[in-house]
């Protein structure tokens, strides 16, 4: 009786896939789920994870092929391309007993090689950021922040020497050229997440704790409510964002659905509006035509044609 269940929610799944007209590019199942995929920068791989963050593979969507580069704990939390699409940046976890210590590591996505750039820490609370045109990693510190040489070329093209992040409740933008220091408070008594700068540096969105998702313009102006919503991820022209609203028991994820907004918070629009589908995490492909999310029901990333 078991086994007849598990088919016919296999089949049921099947058809409710075919009817959302999504293309499944990386399989996985609900014990051993594949999440979290990102865009390389020229559009020729897919970075992703496994539940709990747990390592950090590549999925090459010329040749289908998929290789692993780490297999280290937390790796595929909040994990950075570079501009030239050739490395991967994040902060790693080991375990000693029950205690976590961190690191932050660049990976080399063709030899899957890392560049350790921090000893591993106890206390590490910040993510890393590449900047300087990736050329130095900044990481926010409780004390002194860090600024770490990568031996990677400075890329030109990128005229923005500011990073942001959140410390004290509050978000801060540092130019790394003079090291000035602005802060802001754009939401009283708010918790900042997911903050992201847009790739043409002209916009900041962010998500409150418990709140809804902001805009605003880098000197803490124009700051747009763009109402409730989860994870904000820039389109590569700076002029979407795209984003998930879920909705839970307590304890774990009952419904979730993929929306787009303009960056001025006008024409939402849900790109799924499945309910008997959870699709998590998207991001924009770089020529803006189609989405890779992930979906919890089956634990398998899939592409969407926003065409």
């Amino acid at each position: 009786m078991k086994n007849f269940l598990i088919i016919i929610f296999i089949l049921l799944s099947g058809l409710m896939f075919a009817q959302s007209g999504y293309q499944m590019i990386i399989q996985g199942s609900v014990d051993d789920a594949v999440m979290n995929p990102v865009y390389s920068p020229d559009g020729n791989n897919i970075a992703y994870t496994k539940s709990g963050y747990t390592g950090i593979w590549i999925y090459n969507l010329r040749t289908q092929s998929t290789k692993q580069i780490t297999d280290e704990p937390a790796a595929g939390y909040a994990f950075k391309w570079s501009s030239d699409s050739r490395s991967i940046l994040t902060r790693v976890a080991k375990y000693e007993d029950t205690r976590r210590f961190n690191a932050v590591k660049i990976f080399d996505i063709e030899t899957g090689k890392s560049k350790q750039l921090t000893d591993y820490k106890s206390m590490m609370p910040y993510l890393p950021q590449w900047a300087d045109g990736d050329s130095k990693v900044y990481l926010p510190e409780k004390g002194n922040d860090e600024v770490y040489v990568t031996d990677k070329k400075k890329n030109e093209r990128m005229n923005s020497n500011n990073v942001i992040f959140e410390k004290n409740n509050r978000l801060v933008v540092k130019n790394l050229s003079d090291n000035s220091e602005k802060t802001f408070e754009p939401i009283k008594d708010a918790e900042y997440i997911n903050i992201s700068t847009s790739p043409d540096n002209t916009k900041i969105v962010f998500e409150v704790m418990g709140g809804n998702m902001y805009v605003m313009n880098p000197d803490g102006t124009n700051l747009v409510d763009l109402g409730k919503g989860n994870r904000p991820r820039w389109s590569f022209d700076s002029r979407n964002i795209i984003y998930m609203i879920t909705e839970d028991d307590g304890q774990d994820f009952t419904a979730s659905d993929i929306f787009m907004i303009n960056s001025n918070g006008t024409e939402k629009k849900n790109l799924t509006n499945t309910p008997n589908l959870i699709e998590m995490n998207p991001c924009f492909a770089p020529d803006g035509k189609a989405v890779a999310f992930d979906v919890l029901n089956d634990g398998s990333i899939y592409l969407m044609n926003i065409e």
